[in-house]
């Protein structure tokens, strides 16, 4: 059984600080940001209003079934064609939901953008997908846990807590 992290929102917006960090030392700054529910959107809407740049947000679910929105994506790239674009999600787990995405904007050669960057608060070393370019936290094979994250299971944390 994998033990779980009790990921907390003070974490989440020390976490945030971080990841603007690592952006402005790169010098990138988005035009718009774009994140798939249920995970990138309390991220993806945190780093909006910091950059005060629209977040779009699409379907896409790879672990309580699967539901991807590629058409809603399309039109979404489409939309920012030429500006700077962050993909954001809150964990880059199996690489599974950011390999999907990175499939659907390659797919299309209409695209053509100023930068598109990829941006987790959770990057684990162990996915198939390597093209995070921030990330609040590199997670080691041998040090992998199931991430709960403060918009999860948000009612059972006082019991957690309190164990």
């Amino acid at each position: 059984m994998t033990d779980n992290l009790n990921y907390e929102w003070n974490e989440l917006n020390s976490d945030c600080g971080k990841v603007v960090r690592s952006m402005a030392l790169e010098q990138f700054k988005p035009d718009v940001i774009i994140g798939p529910g249920r995970g990138g959107y309390p991220f993806g809407i945190m780093l909006s209003h910091y950059f005060k740049c629209p977040f779009e947000a699409f379907n896409w679910q790879t672990r309580d079934g699967t539901i991807e929105d590629s058409d809603r994506l399309r039109i979404i790239m489409s939309k920012y064609n030429g500006n700077n674009i962050l993909i954001v999600d809150d964990i880059n787990d199996s690489g599974k939901t950011l390999l999907g995405i990175q499939d659907i904007i390659h797919d299309s050669s209409n695209y053509q953008f100023s930068d598109i960057r990829y941006a987790t608060l959770f990057d684990k070393e162990s996915s198939d997908f390597a093209d995070v370019d921030f990330t609040a936290n590199v997670v080691l094979p041998d040090e992998e846990k199931w991430v709960v994250f403060p918009y999860e299971e948000w009612w059972t944390w006082e019991k957690q807590t309190q164990d």
